[in-house]
């Protein structure tokens, strides 16, 4: 994870590409940070798959996670193109934070922890089945949200889910990324003291008033959907779906983790739910104008008002022909 990224919002002047996909060259940009195994697998789908169909194919390695936007601009300004992501959430981000702004289509090989992008648009999650997608697939235009102009491909997040996601990073750093040194480390994580936040939203324009220790904000419905919530089907219209957590002690918070491995939050008494196109954040008390948010796992300072919001239509993604 790289925390308080430098690179800010790129205001889109995205069009719908007219050329053929398939005519189009290809350009990898890939995390070096990303366990070997991963990048082994991905490079061997590169060689086995890409360029064994003839398509002109360059990888860019970033040394650094900071060094993907910069790259990423690159290889638009260079070779217009598709550009792929080889990764987790916030290689993806980056690199499609590009391609929705210079309009070129997008394309994963997932390399994450839970692939919640890849998995809910049906990209098989092995890099040589994802790469076929690649070569083999269609255009399908997806939702994006935004948060203050920052593009996001699965959820943003204040408070208590963004500080499971600083403590995970630290976790993984040290025991290896992995689904359960993930799960444990949120386990740990949710033991700890936590603070509440006095906030005032404007839900579609409608006021809310809450103390909360976490406001969520997500635009992928599968990952709604493993949670037991119905907010899945606002998502899938292109809504975000808005998650705040009120006030409660640890074994209470216990309890929630425990409901939402059993996809049964929807029932949650302490977990206020919304569905919107856009939401308004700021402290009730006006003091402080900034804020640390998540932002597909990735911590970015922000200045309030937040102003979170969905973009229909707004990423052209390269998925398999089952799933458009």
């Amino acid at each position: 994870m790289s925390v308080g990224m430098s690179f800010g919002p790129i205001q889109s002047s995205a069009q719908p590409f007219a050329v053929g996909i398939e005519n189009l060259p290809i350009t990898v940009l890939m995390n070096a940070s990303a366990g070997s195994q991963d990048k082994s697998a991905a490079h061997m789908a590169i060689d086995t798959v890409l360029k064994a169909a003839g398509r002109h194919v360059e990888l860019f390695l970033a040394r650094h996670p900071r060094d993907l936007p910069r790259l990423a601009q690159q290889a638009a300004d260079s070779r217009p193109g598709i550009l792929v992501a080889a990764g987790g959430d916030g290689t993806l981000n980056a690199v499609a934070t590009i391609a929705h702004a210079r309009g070129l289509p997008f394309a994963v090989l997932p390399l994450g922890t839970f692939n919640y992008f890849a998995r809910n648009l049906g990209i098989p999650l092995d890099s040589v089945s994802a790469a076929r997608v690649i070569i083999e697939g269609c255009i399908r235009r997806v939702a994006v949200g935004r948060v203050n102009g920052r593009l996001f491909l699965n959820n943003a997040s204040i408070g208590l889910y963004r500080r499971l996601i600083e403590r995970r990073e630290i976790h993984k750093r040290r025991f290896g990324r992995n689904r359960l040194v993930a799960v444990l480390s949120g386990l740990v994580s949710l033991l700890r003291e936590h603070r509440s936040y006095r906030l005032r939203l404007e839900i579609d324009g409608q006021p809310v008033m809450l103390s909360s220790l976490m406001v969520f904000f997500g635009c992928n419905a599968l990952q709604m959907e493993l949670l037991g919530l119905d907010e899945a089907q606002c998502v899938a219209r292109g809504e975000l779906a808005v998650l705040a957590l009120r006030e409660v002690n640890r074994i209470e918070l216990l309890g929630l983790a425990l409901r939402g491995a059993l996809a049964l939050l929807e029932t949650a008494e302490n977990l206020r739910q919304y569905c919107a196109l856009r939401v308004q954040v700021d402290w009730l008390d006006g003091r402080r104008r900034h804020i640390w948010v998540a932002v597909d796992g990735e911590l970015v300072e922000c200045t309030l008002p937040l102003v979170i919001e969905t973009e229909q239509d707004a990423l052209q993604v390269i998925v398999p022909e089952a799933s458009r």
